[in-house]
């Protein structure tokens, strides 16, 4: 089936478009889940937020499902995909080339639906207040990350798929891309303090 897609430039493209704005809808589906059931319990500090990009946090914390810098850019890299599907001549090439960039948004939406369902199941049996830095936050976001990247792997060299072979590279640069990302969170203080009170 995804030979088919490497000949079919223009709905490997419009998959790949709602592969990324589904990333962008569980993100607002998370949001949504923390704010009416988890809120009270959970905070992250110094930003009080499940975005971790800055430029998105806003629009997150606002829940906006259409979001024009997002679906901007998720538009312009699906054209770029199609196009550069036209550019490869070899059909193993283009598979592995699918595969790596479906698997980016693929690995990304998983770890959503888990982080989802993690919310959905803290709304009983849950006491107490959790205070997490979100450097913190993304050391264990990157463990997921790391132990799927290698999951991928092993699962790449024993099937010889070139898709898998792709998805498996995606593992990969994502969990490279978490720790670039890291960098950007600020450090924790020694004396680290948690704020005092929660904020929705």
């Amino acid at each position: 089936m995804i030979e088919w897609f490497a000949a079919h430039y223009w709905e490997t493209g419009i998959v790949t478009f709602f592969l990324m704005w589904s990333d962008w809808l569980l993100t607002i589906l998370q949001e949504r889940e923390r704010v009416l059931h988890y809120a009270e319990r959970y905070q992250s500090y110094p930003v009080n937020t499940i975005e971790g990009h800055p430029l998105y946090q806003s629009a997150v914390k606002g829940r906006r499902i259409a979001e024009p810098k997002h679906l901007i850019p998720a538009l312009i890299l699906s054209v770029l995909v199609a196009y550069a599907l036209v550019l490869i001549r070899s059909e193993t090439f283009a598979v592995a080339f699918i595969g790596y960039v479906w698997g980016l948004f693929l690995i990304v939406d998983m770890i959503h639906i888990g982080n989802l369902l993690g919310y959905r199941a803290g709304r009983h049996g849950l006491h107490g207040k959790i205070l997490m830095h979100q450097r913190t936050g993304y050391l264990i976001q990157m463990g997921r990350y790391v132990a799927l990247a290698a999951f991928l792997i092993v699962l790449a060299a024993c099937s010889a798929s070139p898709f898998i072979m792709g998805v498996a590279f995606a593992g990969v640069t994502s969990a490279g891309r978490q720790l670039l990302w890291l960098r950007r969170i600020p450090a924790i203080d020694s004396a680290d303090e948690p704020p005092s009170t929660l904020q929705s």
